[in-house]
């Protein structure tokens, strides 16, 4: 057991530097959805100026078209002064020219206001415009960059991988499966390292016949918040 000591403390300090690039990977897709979030939201602002500009320039021709409509009505009207033959349908037409005059009066009020709003609209598009290709460099900027760490991170963990087995395999069967088993289930910590008085993975405290037995470095202490099992690191070791 003493002899297998040393390898199951190289495994611990393989695992956990697996385990802290695994860490850092895992975070690398919410990364990515906040880079593209923000370029969602810069093209929705850009997407949404665009769509109201088009629907100030519909509404805008439709209402020229009726004011162009009205003013050959009222051409009409105005013609049709020439035909009466006395004042009640002289008067009677000047009423119908002046309702028409009020509503073409009130469809170009509509015009002036919506082109105000289109001028408005086409001022700050441009830099809604930039702020979105500024959003979308600087996120290919930032795929990029995290496409390096994972492809970085992915070329660790396989190094880790093969130093691992290349470790597991001076242990013997019974020591190979417990801690391969061990492993598969403490989400890659078969051992810890005792810190403090405790196990360095749960925290969970050691009596003191479980830290005399562990001091003497002659067996693993099993934790009983965990069932990893527990050691300090081999005597003449960098972390001894």
């Amino acid at each position: 057991m003493a002899d297998d000591l040393p390898l199951h403390w190289i495994l611990h300090e393989l695992d956990e530097e697996a385990v802290r690039h695994e860490a850092e990977l895992a975070k690398l897709p919410e990364q990515r959805r906040a880079h593209d979030a923000r370029v969602a939201t810069e093209k929705r602002r850009v997407d949404a100026s665009a769509a109201a500009q088009a629907d100030r320039q519909k509404r805008r021709t439709a209402f020229e078209r009726d004011i162009a409509a009205f003013e050959d009505q009222e051409a009409r009207y105005a013609k049709q002064l020439d035909a009466v033959t006395n004042q009640q349908q002289f008067e009677a037409k000047q009423h119908e020219i002046a309702g028409v005059q009020a509503k073409r009066s009130e469809l170009e009020t509509q015009v002036l206001t919506l082109m105000d709003e289109e001028e408005a609209l086409a001022t700050a598009h441009p830099a809604l415009a930039a702020a979105l290709a500024k959003a979308e460099q600087e996120s290919a900027a930032a795929h990029e960059k995290l496409a390096a760490s994972e492809s970085s991170l992915r070329g660790k963990l396989a190094s880790l991988d093969a130093r691992r087995a290349e470790t597991v395999a001076k242990l013997d069967a019974p020591s190979r499966t417990r801690y391969e088993r061990l492993r598969a289930g403490r989400a890659g910590r078969a051992v810890g390292a005792i810190e403090n008085g405790a196990c360095g993975a749960c925290f969970h405290g050691l009596s003191p016949s479980a830290l005399s037995d562990a001091r003497r470095r002659e067996k693993f202490v099993a934790c009983e918040g965990c069932g990893r099992l527990l050691m300090l690191p081999p005597e003449g070791t960098a972390s001894a």
